[in-house]
């Protein structure tokens, strides 16, 4: 799998849809991103995945409801970074430090 890293994120392609995977402050969320016929730009889903202080949420229009099973979703994340620890070392410290988060 190809992974595309910036500063505070990275995106892979999963089934045909690019998947972004970015930091706002304290949190991991996660997003498919949203492309339109009309250049208009991309947008990210209205549906996330959010994982803070060590739990992991699914926010949408609808509200903000915790996963009472996350662990195939922290362990999906776990597999996809740990190939970007040589390199791209500091976003993997700072997603790392997120999830260390209890």
């Amino acid at each position: 799998m190809r992974i595309y890293s910036e500063k505070n994120a990275l995106e892979f392609c999963f089934e045909g849809s690019t998947i972004r995977i970015y930091i706002v402050n304290d949190e991991i969320h996660i997003a498919e991103v949203v492309t339109y016929e009309v250049s208009i730009g991309e947008y990210l889903s209205k549906i996330q995945i959010i994982i803070k202080n060590g739990k992991v949420y699914v926010s949408s229009p609808l509200g903000v409801d915790e996963v009472q099973n996350p662990e195939n979703t922290l362990k999906g994340l776990n597999e996809l970074i740990k190939d970007m620890k040589n390199s791209h070392p500091a976003l993997y410290e700072k997603i790392q430090k997120i999830l260390s988060k209890q």
